[in-house]
């Protein structure tokens, strides 16, 4: 081969290197990104299902308008799925704390859940 075919494949396999790194840079951001979006869908839905624990009655199993005795059973969550840890970390009467901790290296998610919102923390 001559110098400049050799040249050549030289540029040719650090653009390859080059364009392997980026792509998996790229994937590993949207996994994480799917990470986020699966831990906030999983807490919507516990912050659902506890403000229907508020609305009914404690004669039946809810709270009787409130959330002092919540418990992740009541919300239907376990305390660990394959992404992340979930625990309540406050109660009061009118709000509650969610918190998710993921295994990964994302940040944990805290929703506040009162009786007709979700606010983030």
């Amino acid at each position: 081969m001559g110098q400049q075919q050799l040249m050549l494949m030289m540029i040719v396999t650090v653009i390859v290197g080059i364009m392997t790194v980026v792509a998996i840079n790229i994937f590993s951001d949207a996994r994480d990104e799917g990470v986020k979006d699966v831990i906030r869908q999983d807490l919507l839905e516990a912050a659902t299902v506890g403000q229907m624990y508020y609305k009914k009655s404690s004669m039946l199993g809810g709270g009787g308008e409130t959330f002092v005795n919540i418990t992740l059973f009541d919300i239907q969550l376990d305390t660990a799925n394959a992404i992340t840890a979930f625990e309540i970390t406050e109660t009061s009467a009118n709000y509650f704390k969610l918190t998710a901790t993921p295994f990964s290296d994302v940040d944990a998610f805290t929703a506040i859940v009162y009786v007709d919102q979700v606010v983030w923390e």
